[in-house]
């Protein structure tokens, strides 16, 4: 084999058809639920209260971001009337300079 040959990702052939990417799916799915039915009664309480800790952090942590930013946007239109600097594209090189 040439030393040149592409290789193809899972995820290629994943999304080339999608009746396999819903048969995968449908499999990872059975495969996930087959082991939660194998935890005890306490694993699962344990497992659902810790889901649901994590999601009311993820909530309480998205509220005080949004209210960070409603506070700072009232705060800056006094800045608001000087022109934006516009930044440096993350994959820019390093020497480019804005003019």
């Amino acid at each position: 084999m040439g030393k040149d040959k592409k290789k193809h990702s899972k995820k290629d052939k994943d999304s080339e058809d999608i009746l396999d990417t819903v048969a995968q799916s449908l499999k990872k799915f059975r495969k996930v639920t087959k082991e939660i039915s194998r935890l005890s009664t306490g694993q699962k309480l344990v497992g659902g209260l810790a889901l649901a800790a994590a999601g009311l952090v993820y909530l309480a942590t998205r509220e005080t971001d949004d209210v960070a930013a409603g506070h700072a946007a009232k705060a800056l239109p006094d800045e608001a009337e000087a022109p934006a600097v516009p930044s440096r594209h993350r994959k820019a090189p390093k020497h480019f300079s804005e003019e």
